[in-house]
């Protein structure tokens, strides 16, 4: 069983990015968990997600980063012992630091090949939120596997310029893709985020 953490603000394409990599799952024949928060929209977005028959866990204990060990373990360890999943994609709230999952998944004592986070900037607001809290920012940037800057169709090109700058200071490591989620995913990006094409 694979990890797949995907993490960014409210609005930056995480719920749909989630359901494109569900299908694609599904598409390839692999069984794909969807973890999501009931908090703020996150309700609605789990709702859409059940209609469209993925099977979705629900977190109602509040914002991950708090409650995780009370509510995403056990979820975690449930999927390993009563499901055959190939990839666990965890969606938290946009307050969620990818730090905080990482050491909570010290108390899950189940197999997990693999842990892969990406984090999806929104270049309309990410100059704005950067300022207001720019440590939360900061760690989702830093510690992320890959960055997918969302809304390239619709962004300006000063406004990409700045997501990429934003992340190349944080995170320099990392090459940041420009990607349109009204689009389906390009194969390129599908093999870097799937872990049976990339990670093994």
């Amino acid at each position: 069983m694979h990890l797949l953490i995907i993490t960014g603000f409210l609005g930056s394409g995480k719920t749909t990015l989630t359901m494109q990599l569900a299908a694609e799952c599904l598409r390839q024949g692999r069984k794909a968990a969807i973890l999501v928060n009931e908090i703020g929209e996150i309700g609605i977005d789990s709702q859409l997600l059940r209609e469209l028959d993925y099977n979705v866990w629900e977190m109602v204990n509040g914002c991950i980063c708090c409650t995780i060990a009370a509510d995403f373990i056990p979820t975690l360890q449930k999927l390993s012992e009563e499901y055959t999943v190939d990839l666990v994609l965890l969606e938290p709230s946009g307050a969620a630091e990818p730090g905080s999952i990482l050491r909570n998944l010290r108390y899950y004592k189940g197999p997990l090949e693999s842990v892969y986070i990406v984090t999806l900037l929104d270049p309309l607001r990410l100059a704005e939120l950067y300022e207001v809290v720019t440590p939360l920012i900061t760690k989702q940037i830093a510690e992320a596997n890959l960055i997918l800057i969302t809304k390239s169709d619709v962004a300006a090109a000063e406004q990409i310029r700045q997501a990429r700058h934003i992340a190349a200071e944080i995170n320099p490591g990392t090459e940041p893709v420009e990607i349109s989620l009204r689009q389906k995913l390009d194969e390129a990006i599908l093999k870097e985020i799937l872990p049976w094409q990339n990670w093994n």
